[in-house]
């Protein structure tokens, strides 16, 4: 049997009795052909069943049109509205996404940028895993010149552009609300300090207690943890077995806040009457527990919106004066819920 021979822009040129070059402008919507001879162009093509060679017209012009996004976890509620972002971006300006997860390990973050680089995409949009301690991996990109974006989390020793949100200020803010509710001790998951977001979130608390004139040695405990429901659960538990003494919880993710007080209201403590609770990220399920949980928004989409226009940007060098290294800062707001207002 007999394969059938693909349909090239040759083969419309010759039905049309038109140049091979008008043919390829046509498609590619150059404005030197007027909107007659492309419709033409179009409809014939239509009618001979032509497909886009996309990969002979990326070795011509060296891009593939494509995009890298790697996250630590595609689940998370601000991941993946961030991932939509970068998506709706990306699709209007013609760009396709390749979409990784590194699930927070160095090692499967190194293989994503591998995967990543051998299908040539233009640039990459990343928010670094809890657990990457080098940055050898992603020099390697940039030393090949394939442009490496932050969003949400970054290293601070690769200087490229960061898209994030002010996490230091509305962390001040939240702890500013929680020491307003006569609290007498504030009990703090974090995730690992050493990770910028969870580093400046820290930074935030000893801010707000710093303005009240609050003591931190006596009034704060802080521990790191995995910020799911969980690791915040089995915490909670060992403090209270352990008799330590506290009266308000600020976990740095919504999870770690639910984990929270699913904890200590199995121990009886009511919420906020006697621990008020609050977390971080605004997961959908924050407002649907009961009692619902104070938190902080963050402009997901938005994030992933602007990172993905900067990265365009600089790859098709639109922006003249876009510099590879500048900070964009998203304001994130607080969301004050039932689970800390005990002084309404």
């Amino acid at each position: 049997m007999e394969l059938k021979k693909s349909v090239t822009i040759h083969d419309i040129a010759k039905a049309l009795n038109i140049n091979s070059s008008t043919v390829s402008r046509a498609l590619n919507d150059n404005p030197r052909v007027s909107a007659k001879t492309k419709k033409l162009v179009h409809d014939k093509a239509k009618e001979m069943h032509y497909q886009y060679n996309s990969l002979a017209s990326n070795l011509r012009t060296q891009k593939s049109n494509t995009i890298g996004i790697i996250v630590p976890h595609i689940t998370k509620h601000f991941f993946s509205t961030a991932i939509s972002g970068i998506e709706e971006e990306a699709h209007k300006a013609g760009y396709n996404v390749i979409i990784c997860q590194s699930k927070d390990s160095e090692q499967l973050e190194a293989k994503n940028i591998n995967t990543l680089l051998s299908s040539r995409v233009d640039g990459i949009l990343i928010s670094p895993a809890i657990k990457t301690t080098t940055v050898q991996h992603i020099q390697k990109a940039m030393d090949r010149n394939v442009p490496i974006f932050f969003f949400d989390r970054y290293i601070d020793e690769i200087n490229t552009t960061r898209v994030i949100t002010n996490d230091r200020a509305t962390s001040k803010e939240l702890t500013l609300h929680l020491l307003s509710q006569n609290i007498n001790k504030l009990a703090v998951l974090t995730g690992d300090t050493s990770v910028s977001i969870y580093e400046n979130r820290v930074k935030g608390i000893y801010d707000a207690f710093q303005q009240s004139g609050w003591n931190t040695e006596s009034r704060l405990i802080l521990q790191q943890i995995k910020l799911e429901v969980d690791d915040a659960y089995t915490a909670i538990n060992k403090w209270l077995d352990e008799n330590v003494e506290f009266d308000a919880v600020f976990g740095m993710n919504d999870m770690a806040a639910i984990g929270s007080q699913k904890a200590l209201q199995e121990r009886g403590f009511r919420i906020p009457e006697d621990v008020i609770v609050a977390g971080f990220s605004n997961e959908p399920i924050s407002k649907l527990v009961s009692p619902p949980i104070t938190t902080v928004h963050q402009p997901a989409m938005e994030i992933g919106k602007l990172a993905a226009k900067k990265m365009i940007n600089h790859i098709e060098e639109k922006d003249k004066s876009l510099l590879a290294s500048e900070t964009a800062v998203l304001e994130s707001h607080l969301i004050i819920r039932t689970s800390s207002q005990r002084n309404k």
